[in-house]
């Protein structure tokens, strides 16, 4: 029978170290250590389970005699005189309270793990207490002692938070950094609605193929836990990598093309106009010691190899951690097979302590008692649970919903029902793996066993992509009375669909995805399939508008939130609408031309759009959308916003008089308007009359017709395009007025964009210090709507600001940031321009020859990328600096120094910048 145990782990802080350092001396500390803490075990009545590693594994019937344990054994080792070459012992503890059972006199189950994972939390010389724990001693603590509330923590099993106490005692140190948890870490692992069970084995083998390759493959067939198992190694390995451990779910992607972009979105690069994400990606990740998750690659496998060898080949630090059903066949890579989990033999089936020691009938009860609280295997339902872990494979997909009809059914009853199921649903392809086949059967017996009602609610959910809320399953499925609230009660309860939570969004939910593909096939086999698509593209639409209609005022983060939650959904939509129902597309891509940027790389949303207008041009010609004409104009003005963006600046152009010709023909006067500010940006460089002209009208227009988000936008580019004319208070009036505008209006990347041209005018008019303290603002408004590239935009604004009051020191720290931030999102044009910045930081300090060198290197940057500055001012300045530099040192010296930098490549540049090159002779 289960007990309620108390379980103390150790582990001595910087083993590692020691024993390479003083590997004679540490066998007899390592003995005096072992056996202090055997003596205050013992001393309290516990027992030592095991060593484990350079530590031990002990239990306590008594959680009170525990911590006395630990409090005593913590006081004898720092007591303790230890060599001087090993220096003092800091021994880190962890204590958990729970249910757990003894075969062969060890333990097992998510008790013995928690603690493990508690202690693991715990720096060299600190107790750690799980709430469990605290809560039950904290009336019979030790004289003297107390306890420390350290407030709530992930532990690496990555289910529910933990609150965590810390023992202090006047003889214990007690100040220590925050616990090790997971919230320490860089990361986005999800948490898990349930324990982690079993793996063990897996879990060391997952840990030890990381430290010696790059490349680790989990193989085996649907339902075995193979992304539940990566999601959980990463957990456990997260301390070793300090740029993070980063999960990239790819089951639901369909075009092959996105792999790079859901990377991309997963680390957080920032697309590259012009170049393929692939190279952003190297860039990004280049100087990054990270771990890549790659989940359920199998329908994905060529690409997802391509993308991995890529960055394997140029992320030197880079280690990457797949699931699939068959290798991805490059060099280096290492597969592990997952087995289902481990079953129990014919003499266990009848014992139910020996049963519970099987990984898969602990899963099972584990996932059953979250049913049936109350279930317990005895003599009289043993056989029958064996029997069920048996026909199933111990496939961990397969017991789950297995143990989800324990509601309604006994042990007995599900494995009778498993057996004469599968004898009708044998066989299959041949070439098929017999787990495949299996969880067929085990999809099929469950599908049998929904009522008519949930079999239709499950056939139609298959329609949504990455999830839905309840209110999009209520609409788009519930059409003709059907009652989804409790059809969708009983799938969930039937864990046929998973409940998502997260923070400030609205619960979701989710089909697993050989749940969803096998009703995805029922749905069309009712001749419902069209229609279902039908009615999820028309909600989709529909919500984008809604959106469209807030999402430039103080709601813009709500819905912006919204929409990056339903993007698989759009992708869904987009696939299905561009060749079946047009307008519903166009309808799609209109709206969310200009808000694709938060939640889509621009270059996916620039494919979906030129895929729309390369359709809707010549069904517009036709007269297709007469009755509604703004569709089309919208989505080829949302090309020009993405084009341009990307640098494809002609085309732009061209497109923007394309959009302003129609959307004028057809009397949509704000569509008018519309193209030409998101085309106006131009005018800031190349103020050409004909451009000034049109924002000119734009205004007027705005004002007249009270278009808000579209003038104060023209006037900011206006106003910043006359200040760098010279027309300083013209621009400077201008760009104060669009201000007032967009904080009336509250949208924040609308502040975001007006306070940037104010601290411009500010700049450029010699007040810096009210420069300086808009562009701070300009920066955490940025921060605040999570917009990376604006971001680094502001804070190389604020670099330049410092730099010219002359305050180089604070300079170069920002410069060293967004330098690097620049040259990983691929933005090289302003690598240039910062490797230039650098170089006139050196001619002030008067280190000319370094300053050359880096103006060679910026050079050659710009002919390499054809990217001159369109700035005429930051071109006055490099020219003044390369005069300077002619009559300081002698044209022939300069020109000697300038080629030298030439021949330098981007990373030997910005070495030299930050002053970690051999040529520096600073």
């Amino acid at each position: 029978m289960s007990e309620l145990l108390t379980f103390l782990f150790t582990d001595l802080a910087g083993s590692t170290r020691l024993w390479e350092g003083h590997p004679e001396t540490m066998k007899a500390a390592m003995a005096r250590h072992d056996q202090i803490l055997k003596d205050s075990v013992a001393a309290q009545g516990g027992r030592v389970v095991k060593t484990t590693g350079d530590g031990l594994h002990a239990v306590f019937e008594s959680a009170s005699a525990a911590v006395s344990s630990a409090l005593e054994g913590q006081r004898a080792i720092l007591a303790e005189e230890w060599p001087p070459p090993v220096g003092q012992f800091k021994v880190r503890m962890g204590l958990h309270t729970g249910e757990s059972q003894a075969r062969g006199g060890d333990y097992y189950g998510t008790t013995v793990n928690r603690a493990a994972r508690v202690m693991s939390s715990a720096h060299g010389g600190q107790v750690l207490l799980s709430s469990a724990c605290a809560g039950l001693v904290r009336e019979t603590l030790p004289e003297g002692a107390s306890l420390m509330d350290l407030g709530e923590h992930r532990l690496r099993d990555l289910s529910r938070p933990d609150l965590l106490y810390q023992l202090c005692h006047e003889s214990l140190p007690d100040s220590f950094p925050p616990p090790k948890s997971l919230s320490a870490y860089k990361h986005n692992l999800p948490v898990q609605l349930t324990n982690f069970i079993g793996r063990q084995k897996e879990l060391t083998q997952v840990r030890e193929a990381l430290v010696g390759n790059r490349l680790v493959t989990l193989l085996g067939p649907g339902g075995t836990g193979k992304t539940r198992l990566m999601i959980q190694a990463g957990a456990e390995v997260v301390q070793d990598y300090p740029d993070g451990v980063w999960l990239v779910e790819l089951a639901a992607l369909t075009d092959p093309a996105l792999i790079a972009e859901r990377v991309a979105a997963a680390v957080g690069a920032q697309e590259q106009p012009g170049r393929p994400m692939e190279a952003a990606l190297g860039d990004f990740l280049r100087r990054k010691e990270a771990l890549l998750l790659l989940d359920n690659v199998e329908h994905l496998v060529r690409e997802s190899a391509g993308l991995a060898e890529f960055l394997l080949t140029h992320c030197p630090q880079l280690k990457i951690l797949v699931t699939g059903r068959e290798a991805l066949f490059i060099g280096g890579e290492v597969t592990l097979q997952i087995p289902s989990l481990d079953l129990p033999s014919e003499a266990e089936a009848h014992e139910p302590e020996g049963l519970q020691a099987c990984e898969s009938v602990q899963l099972f009860l584990a996932r059953v008692r979250s049913a049936v609280p109350d279930f317990r295997i005895t003599m009289e339902n043993a056989p029958a649970v064996a029997e069920i872990v048996r026909r199933l494979d111990g496939i961990p997909l397969a017991l789950e919903l297995a143990a989800a009809r324990m509601r309604m059914m006994s042990a007995a009853q599900i494995a009778a029902r498993l057996n004469d199921r599968f004898r009708l649903l044998t066989g299959g392809r041949r070439t098929a793996m017999a787990r495949q086949q299996t969880l067929q059967a085990l999809i099929d017996w469950s599908w049998n066993l929904l009522e008519a009602d949930e079999k239709i609610l499950l056939a139609r959910l298959s329609v949504f992509s990455g999830g839905w809320t309840f209110e999009a399953a209520e609409e788009i499925c519930g059409f003709d009375g059907l009652d989804v609230f409790f059809g969708l009660e009983g799938l969930v309860n039937k864990s046929l669909v998973a409940v998502e939570r997260a923070e400030e969004e609205a619960v979701r939910y989710r089909l697993l995805e050989s749940i969803r593909q096998y009703a995805r096939d029922r749905l069309f086999d009712m001749g419902e399939g069209q229609a279902l698509r039908d009615r999820h593209a028309e909600y989709f639409a529909s919500l984008a508008e809604q959106a469209d209609e807030h999402i430039n005022g103080r709601e813009m983060m709500v819905w912006v939130r919204q929409l990056k939650a339903e993007k698989d959904n759009f992708r869904a939509v987009l696939d299905w609408t561009l060749e079946e129902q047009l307008e519903l597309a166009l309808r799609v891509t209109g709206v969310l031309r200009y808000h694709f940027a938060f939640w889509m790389a621009p270059s996916e949303a620039k494919s979906w759009l030129e895929a729309a207008v390369a359709s809707g041009r010549p069904a517009f010609e036709r007269g297709d959308f007469s009755e509604n004409p703004a569709v089309f104009i919208k989505s080829l003005i949302g090309l020009v916003s993405l084009s341009g963006i990307q640098g494809d600046v002609t085309p732009a152009l061209n497109l923007k008089e394309e959009a302003r010709a129609i959307a004028d023909e057809a009397g949509e006067i704000r569509l008018v308007v519309g193209a030409t500010v998101v085309g106006g940006l131009r005018v800031i460089f190349q103020p050409t009359p004909e451009l000034v002209s049109q924002l000119e009208d734009a205004i007027r227009i705005s004002r007249k017709h009270g278009y808000r988000t579209e003038l104060y936008f023209a006037l900011g580019t206006l106003g910043y395009a006359y200040m760098l004319q010279g027309k300083t208070q013209k621009g400077a009036t201008l760009v104060k007025e669009g201000a007032r505008i967009a904080k009336a209006i509250g949208n924040p990347m609308g502040e975001a964009v007006t306070l940037a041209a104010q601290a411009g005018i500010a700049r450029y008019s010699g007040d810096l210090e009210s420069a300086k303290e808009l562009q701070l603002e300009v920066i955490d408004h940025y921060e605040a709507v999570g917009h990376v590239a604006g971001v680094n935009t502001a804070r190389s604004a604020l670099a330049h600001i410092l730099r010219e009051q002359g305050k180089f020191e604070e300079a170069r720290e920002v410069y060293a940031h967004s330098i690097l931030a620049w040259q990983e999102q691929g933005q090289l044009p302003a690598v240039a321009h910062q490797l230039e910045c650098f170089a006139y930081m050196e001619m002030a300090d008067e280190r000319y020859e370094k300053a050359a060198r880096l103006l060679g290197a910026a050079a050659a940057l710009r002919e390499l990328l054809k990217a001159d500055s369109y700035d005429p001012r930051e071109v006055a300045e490099r020219e003044q600096a390369i005069t300077r530099l002619g009559k300081q040192m002698g044209e022939s010296e300069r020109d000697r120094l300038l080629s030298e930098g030439r021949s330098l490549d981007i990373d030997a540049a910005i070495a030299l910048a930050l002053g970690e090159s051999e040529h520096d002779d600073s």
